[in-house]
């Protein structure tokens, strides 16, 4: 990913590496708030958060993810999805 400050999703991985907190996470194929779209749900761990700067490139992060123990398993959901429910 970019990095970025200014951007929220950022912030949010670059918080819950240093912090060593778990978040939720959803990685899908669309937007879920419409139907077909489908991805995976779970708490994860972010284990890796590596800035990258090349020569003549964008500045990036490599950032892994890892499922972590929760009291729900992580799970396939598909849209819609209500988020503010």
């Amino acid at each position: 990913m970019v990095w970025d400050t200014e951007d929220v999703d950022f912030t949010v991985l670059k918080d819950a590496f240093f912090s060593g907190t778990p978040i939720e996470l959803l990685v899908a194929d669309g937007d879920m708030g419409a139907a077909g779209s489908q991805g995976l749900r779970a708490l994860c761990q972010i284990t890796n958060f590596t800035r990258s700067e090349a020569l003549e490139e964008t500045i990036t992060v490599s950032v892994t993810a890892k499922p972590t123990y929760s009291a729900g398993p992580p799970s396939w959901v598909e849209g819609p999805i209500d988020f503010d429910a």
